[in-house]
């Protein structure tokens, strides 16, 4: 047998089996609609908001570099270490 040649057998059997298409009426689509629960529309006015907010707060940023220069900076670790703790548990 070569290769790349099929066998007559072979192609007889391909042709019984090919699957004919048929012409089928044609019927007439609706329009497709979208409803957003009230979660999602809260959530795109969420983020909306979001993309109008600067991404750097600079009144924070200069409170804080205040606070670093005079020295009275201070860092609440319990603070913290109870938020990275909340956080596990989700």
């Amino acid at each position: 047998m070569k290769i790349g040649s099929l066998p007559v057998v072979a192609m007889e059997q391909y042709q019984a089996n090919k699957v004919r298409t048929r012409k089928t009426d044609t019927v007439p689509m609706g329009k497709d609609s979208v409803e957003l629960s009230g979660a999602a529309r809260l959530f795109e006015t969420a983020l909306a908001a979001a993309k109008e907010a600067p991404e750097v707060r600079m009144d924070k940023v200069a409170s804080v570099s205040a606070q670093v220069a005079a020295g009275t900076y201070k860092i609440d670790a319990s603070a913290i270490a109870a938020k990275m703790l909340a956080g596990i548990g989700r």
